[in-house]
């Protein structure tokens, strides 16, 4: 009997380390999570009273549909936002000159097209200004929109862009142009995706792009959307992000369940996504 006993007080001795183990475990779990600094996000989306939405078109591959993108904004009357690549501006600056002629809104996608996250802060900060210097240049706009390379960004990449007055933009919603699918894909998928405030994602360069965002515009403008540049749809600050990256008004969001950009000032955390 006292052998059995023992062995049940062992065993019940063994229980309560092992729970007693886990709850100390989970506690520190808990305290290293509250300590760690909060991620900081780019803009993906932004909160808005109408159905108001935007085109960022990025500009890393060719120029062979330039014209027919600028001839259906136009006739649209629809100005987007086109980002552009230091390198594409030194191949093509009549492009550069014609995005600008039309009056959309130009932004950086970098100098180069590096992995962003890669990069030491030098590296960023001469990434950011050598492709501002040659777009600038060309233009005659002042840039203020970075859209990192494949999306892929860290929190050294956003503070380091808004340390330098940059506001760092991804997207809502992704055509997927380019991969290349079919025209009818594309225009299904942004259209069933679609909602107020939503930034799109576009790429000069790729075959099915004009065919396919001419009937997007057709459509959502048919529904009631309005088309600005990514700069005018944006919110000033001060504003919040919820953890989607989605834009509000400081005043009109709830301190317990959105993020506050300015809080956010560690190096760490990262985020890659899969386009150019």
């Amino acid at each position: 009997m006292y052998q059995v006993l023992t062995g049940r007080r062992l065993l019940s001795s063994l229980t309560i380390l092992v729970l007693t183990g886990f709850l100390l475990l989970g506690n520190a779990r808990r305290v290293i999570h509250t300590l760690a600094p909060p991620r900081e996000l780019p803009i993906y989306s932004v909160e808005t009273t109408g159905k108001t939405a935007a085109l960022g078109i990025n500009c890393a591959w060719d120029d062979s549909d330039i014209d027919r993108l600028l001839e259906l904004l136009d006739q649209r009357s629809v100005k987007a936002t086109f980002f552009i690549v230091g390198d594409w501006c030194d191949k093509y600056p009549e492009a550069v000159k014609k995005l600008a002629n039309a009056g959309h809104e130009l932004g950086s996608h970098s100098d180069t097209h590096p992995d962003m996250t890669k990069l030491s802060k030098e590296q960023i900060i001469a990434q950011l200004e050598n492709s501002k210097q040659k777009i600038e240049a060309v233009s005659g706009q002042t840039l203020r929109l970075f859209r990192p390379p494949s999306g892929a960004y860290n929190n050294l990449v956003v503070t380091t862009a808004r340390e330098l007055g940059w506001e760092v933009v991804q997207w809502s919603n992704d055509s997927i142009d380019w991969k290349t699918p079919p025209v009818e894909e594309m225009v299904e998928r942004v259209c069933k995706r679609a909602k107020a405030g939503d930034i799109l994602l576009f790429h000069v360069g790729k075959a099915n792009t004009p065919a396919a965002l001419a009937q997007i515009l057709d459509r959502l403008i048919g529904e009631g959307y309005e088309f600005v540049p990514i700069g005018k749809l944006l919110l000033p600050a001060p504003y919040e992000l919820d953890h989607t990256g989605r834009q509000f008004p400081k005043a009109a969001t709830q301190k317990d369940t959105l993020y506050n950009r300015k809080t956010a000032i560690s190096e760490s955390g990262s985020a890659v996504s899969s386009c150019l």
